[in-house]
């Protein structure tokens, strides 16, 4: 442990913790008339692990409706689920100075999610009339690519704002049949952070 410690002294890392709002549009096939929502989420981290490399996890809890009619019924269609995320950061700050800065980052996520109608969990009608009864809920996997202008007003808070652009992968075709595809989200935020 004091190894550790040392280390992290020496090299002056940096750790970092905050969360912020996103407001998260859909435009799979699955999910383009979904209207965009707001979110919240949470992500803690490393910085300098090099000058100017770092890296975050981070959880997003995410959920995006649409109101559908089936014979004259009208009911809330809901995809929600989670992002949680793991990615590598990259700041100007170590070689450029002063209180504005620039972020990049790319990753990847893990996604549960599920598909709800009236609240309920969406069952999936099946071919195979023994098979049990499938739910439209899975486990899926995901990439996300993302910048932000960060402003510094202090040295141990930083306020940025962003977009970032996820891809998930549809990994459920035995599932949901060959028609089931992809799903991207573009995400705009705005969130806070304390650096220490």
């Amino acid at each position: 442990m004091f190894n550790l410690l040392l280390t992290s002294l020496l090299f002056c890392v940096g750790f970092e913790a905050g969360g912020g709002a996103a407001y998260e549009k859909a435009f799979g096939e699955d999910l383009q008339d979904f209207e965009p929502t707001l979110s919240w989420g949470a992500e803690a981290g490393v910085r300098d692990v090099l000058p100017g490399i770092g890296f975050d996890l981070g959880m997003r809890r995410f959920g995006v409706e649409k109101e559908s009619r089936e014979n004259s019924l009208e009911q809330l269609l809901r995809w929600e689920g989670y992002f949680f995320d793991a990615t590598a950061v990259f700041e100007s700050w170590p070689y450029l100075k002063g209180p504005l800065g620039i972020r990049f980052r790319v990753g990847g996520s893990y996604v549960p999610w599920r598909m709800l109608a009236a609240g309920e969990v969406i069952p999936v009608i099946c071919k195979d009339t023994l098979a049990d009864t499938l739910y439209m809920e899975a486990n899926d996997w995901g990439v996300i690519l993302g910048g932000s202008v960060m402003f510094r007003p202090i040295s141990f808070l930083i306020i940025d704002a962003g977009v970032n652009h996820r891809h998930i992968f549809s990994m459920n075709t035995e599932d949901y049949g060959e028609d089931d595809s992809d799903e991207r989200f573009l995400e705009v935020y705005l969130g806070a952070r304390f650096r220490f």
